[in-house]
């Protein structure tokens, strides 16, 4: 049945899949986004990093399609391809000229749900992947990033690193990773977006054609159960990085999961205030009044489990303590509602901004609903929009002192 609701339009197919149509007439080209509710979050510890292998291997193709021969069926219509692996989901992705959806779109679906994982292609990826972590733990901000999960995360899954471990992957056989695409890409845990220039019927039709024969025989696992992480012990920890040119400080907390949506917007409200744009309340002190610190920033993810609220910045050694009593000091008047109307009111306005251009291409388009449907509710990227409109200075005062109102972990990181 298809169900109307706000810009986008919604269809379940009888094998479970959801069909998400949204059309954006003016545009000229159509992305298409596969996303599928397996990430690295719920992936045997054992066998860490095979949510992003497997995303590698499928574009070695299918039954029918050669490795790389997919790439190049849609590379030589001007069109482009990728993917992506998170924590809470990975999705498959293509930008075409309206069309040319309907030739592409049945490749993206063929590698996507049948994909070969064929075993000659299964080493030598193997190395691709294993010299991306090399690659990664060489970077200092992959490596500081990682420290900072592991020491706030603790046992919680989203303390591992995406890529996975390299003994992890050397675990892994073809017929372990081709059993984990059965158990995981089956028609009822995808959603499949459609943004662009046509129209949401002709999107959906599209869909239609192409998923409504997906199916998987074998009997499904539930996704593994995975425990909130544990309370984070406040401190301070400094860790010595290589290459790091300068000093890091990165102030922590655990915020909402996205179920508490309100409370994850008033976060961002919170981050807004303290480090978006010159006029900020760190920047300007920090930055622009004292000199003591660079590129300030702070975000909040929100994520299906508790996200991460973060203020970081870049430190000569003799300003650590400073730069630190200061962002402490903000972060509390915050808890205690010190904050002005005017101040809100740019906040706001800034993030509605961020919203709107956020939305402005079929491909921002697919990611935004395409993550709500996977890691949340769709219903609640809806809500998002209205609480930006309507949150108000005690909502998000309360969420500061709930979330920030205890002692942070501090990390100090230096150059080695």
């Amino acid at each position: 049945m298809k169900e109307i609701t706000g810009n986008y339009t919604k269809e379940v197919l009888p094998n479970g899949l959801t069909l998400l149509a949204i059309s954006q007439p003016q545009s000229a080209v159509v992305t298409a986004d596969i996303w599928v509710r397996s990430g690295a979050r719920t992936e045997p510890e054992r066998y860490q990093g095979v949510s992003h292998f497997l995303e590698h291997l499928v574009f070695k193709g299918s039954e029918r399609l050669l490795p790389g021969q997919f790439d190049h069926l849609v590379e030589e219509r001007g069109g482009t391809t990728n993917a992506a692996t998170s924590m809470d989901f990975t999705h498959y992705y293509i930008t075409v000229a309206r069309e040319d959806l309907a030739e592409c779109l049945p490749l993206l679906a063929e590698i996507v749900c049948t994909p070969a994982i064929p075993d000659a292609e299964f080493d030598p990826e193997r190395l691709v992947v294993l010299e991306e972590i090399r690659r990664a733990n060489d970077n200092p901000d992959r490596r500081i990033y990682q420290t900072l999960v592991r020491t706030l995360y603790g046992d919680h899954p989203y303390s591992r690193p995406v890529l996975g471990e390299p003994a992890n992957l050397m675990d892994l056989t073809p017929a372990l990773v081709r059993a984990f695409h059965r158990e995981r890409y089956r028609p009822e845990a995808m959603t499949v977006v459609l943004a662009g220039g046509l129209s949401a019927d002709q999107l959906l039709a599209a869909g239609r054609e192409t998923f409504q024969h997906s199916t998987n025989p074998e009997l499904v696992s539930p996704l593994p159960l995975v425990a909130p992480p544990g309370p984070v012990l406040p401190g301070r920890h400094v860790y010595p990085i290589p290459r790091l040119q300068q000093h890091r400080l990165l102030i922590g907390w655990l915020g909402p999961d996205i179920r508490a949506l309100a409370d994850g917007v008033a976060l961002e409200f919170v981050s807004t205030l303290l480090t978006t744009g010159r006029t900020s309340r760190l920047v300007r002190i920090l930055r622009e009044e004292k000199g003591w610190a660079r590129n300030l920033n702070s975000y909040f993810s929100l994520q299906h489990d508790p996200g991460l609220f973060v203020i970081g910045a870049q430190v000569e050694p003799q300003f650590l303590e400073p730069v630190e009593h200061v962002i402490r000091e903000e972060v509390q008047r915050l808890t205690h509602g010190d904050f002005t109307l005017s101040e809100l009111e740019r906040a706001r306005r800034l993030l509605i901004s961020e919203f709107v251009f956020g939305t402005e291409t079929p491909s921002q388009t697919c990611t935004l609903h395409g993550y709500y449907s996977t890691v949340a509710d769709l219903d609640q990227l809806s809500q998002y929009r209205a609480l930006l409109d309507t949150l108000e200075a005690a909502d998000i005062q309360q969420a500061a002192q709930r979330y920030l109102g205890g002692d942070p972990t501090t990390l100090i990181f230096e150059p080695q």
